[in-house]
């Protein structure tokens, strides 16, 4: 469920808007224009970006896109980026 926050009522509210993030999207409005989108985010999410570098993220995608490339699990395709850049 999407919804819609001003941004006034956000610099007052944040920690419970933050809160609302577990039911869905909150829409961020200035004059009732959409002007931003929070998105919940875990660290799981996260988790590739602090362990590889820029090149070796950009590798994984090419990888993963290969067709002969299917893997069930994220640690999988982690496990062959590995491999390959020894």
């Amino acid at each position: 469920m999407v919804q819609f926050v001003n941004v006034r009522e956000f610099k007052t509210k944040t920690e419970a808007i933050f809160r609302r993030l577990q039911h869905g999207d909150v829409v961020l409005t200035t004059h009732g224009k959409p002007r931003a989108l929070l998105h919940k985010v875990s660290e799981r999410d996260l988790s590739l970006t602090t362990e590889y570098t820029p090149a070796e993220l950009d590798r994984l995608e090419e990888i993963v896109k290969e067709p002969a490339a299917v893997y069930k699990t994220a640690s999988g395709a982690k496990r062959h980026l590995r491999r390959l850049m020894r």
